[in-house]
């Protein structure tokens, strides 16, 4: 096959064969919530200033087959737990809590109803993953409703404030968390590597607020947000679900709402005939094989080996920002099931030197964009095309920039020339 690429599993229903041994999992995952204990206090705030319900519509078809089915245990539409227990508290009959989780489930049974349909479809894309995830981590089952109210189940929602994909995370808390995030790879929109990471953030929210309420408030606002507003309440102990109604007039709007948001989106599962709605059809769940390439490539040599158009490359891979595959180091790629052996023979027979229409460059000292077009024989709008985060009066020595291989103008049908960024700019409406 070749040394360039690895072929690293066939996805099975029931299985994940991608992954290390259930023992060295364990080992990591304890591993892991100790380092996010220590380094909690640190984690910049997530500010997810926006509703969930704008997020746009904007569905893309992709494959994939993480699937472990678990049991329905309530008689929800969706097959699953309508309240496990853990989360649902005493504290939620609170009387402004409940008024406020009515004024919700209204909400989504008339003007809000459109986008949390959608977003209740492209849950099915994810639930069964997420589901396992959750499980392997002893985690209430009807955590898996925060994608909704956060980002309608959309991979590519990007807020306002710069929270980004299925779980709304800051770059700087995704960063925190040992996602990787910079001009070429976002993880926070591979909903695979960003529900590890957001899940295993809850464990360490929920270890260090001791229960459900503050550490979903948490997750919101902040964790340093949260203790200041327990502080000014004098520090209270125990730390409880009844402690939010406390603390409540102390948070920020969208955060006090946040909790009844989220009980509102369990009982909206649980019963969406309550409503005045049908349950939606939802989206099969996601397939895909996983293959591991080295060294630099680029979104449309990729999809030539792959035997699929750029589109479809980059659905796959939208974490991937500019399509294509850094320099350097080994990456891994999705394609369509079952593509991996076809893959791995195909992209092992493309010369080294051709497997990137891109090329990546590091900026040195005194070097401009216009200094770093000429050396390469390319237009200053082509090169600002394909970096569209670096201002040319503030970069700095160090900045990788991307620069595209072909002499003259870019390609009149590349899919770079048309959307270099691809999730760049979208935003509620």
């Amino acid at each position: 096959m070749g040394h360039n690429a690895v072929f690293v599993s066939r996805r099975t229903p029931g299985a994940d064969t991608d992954h290390i041994t259930r023992e060295e999992t364990l080992m990591n995952k304890w591993l892991t919530r100790c380092v996010l204990a220590a380094v909690l206090a640190m984690i910049p705030v997530k500010l997810t200033i926006r509703d969930g319900d704008s997020v746009p519509d904007r569905s893309l078809l992709q494959s994939d087959d993480r699937v472990v089915r678990t049991e329905p245990t309530c008689g929800g539409w969706d097959g699953f737990p309508c309240n496990d227990g853990r989360v649902g508290s005493p504290a939620a009959r609170d009387g402004l809590i409940e008024e406020a989780v009515a004024r919700w489930l209204e909400h989504w049974g008339g003007k809000g109803r459109g986008p949390v349909r959608r977003g209740l479809k492209r849950m099915g894309r994810y639930e069964d993953y997420i589901a396992a995830e959750l499980a392997a981590r002893d985690l209430p089952p009807s955590l898996r409703y925060l994608p909704l109210i956060e980002a309608d189940y959309y991979h590519l929602a990007v807020s306002p404030a710069g929270a980004a994909g299925l779980w709304q995370l800051m770059p700087e808390t995704a960063r925190w968390l040992g996602l990787e995030v910079n001009s070429l790879v976002d993880q926070r929109f591979d909903v695979y590597a960003a529900t590890e990471a957001a899940l295993d953030y809850l464990v360490a929210l929920h270890d260090r607020f001791e229960c459900w309420f503050l550490a979903l408030a948490a997750y919101n606002a902040g964790p340093t947000r949260i203790e200041r507003a327990i502080r000014r309440h004098g520090g209270a102990r125990p730390r409880n679900d009844a402690l939010f109604g406390h603390i409540r007039d102390l948070l920020p709007n969208e955060t006090r709402d946040f909790i009844p948001k989220f009980l509102a989106s369990v009982r909206l599962a649980g019963d969406i005939s309550a409503i005045g709605q049908a349950a939606p059809e939802k989206d099969p769940p996601e397939r895909f094989d996983v293959v591991r390439v080295a060294g630099a490539a680029s979104a449309d040599v990729l999809a030539e080996a792959a035997g699929i158009s750029e589109d479809e490359i980059r659905t796959l891979n939208p974490h991937l920002r500019i399509g294509l595959a850094p320099a350097g180091r080994s990456t891994r790629l999705r394609v369509p099931v079952g593509a991996g052996e076809t893959f791995l023979a195909r992209f092992a027979r493309i010369p080294a030197g051709e497997r990137s229409t891109l090329r990546e460059h590091t900026v040195v000292p005194g070097e401009t964009l216009v200094r770093i077009a000429g050396r390469y024989g390319v237009p200053l709008n082509a090169l600002r095309t394909v970096n569209p985060d670096v201002e040319p009066r503030r970069m700095r020595i160090g900045t990788v920039l991307v620069v595209p291989r072909a002499a003259g103008t870019l390609a009149s049908g590349s899919r770079i020339a048309a959307n270099p960024t691809p999730f760049a700019g979208i935003r509620p409406r």
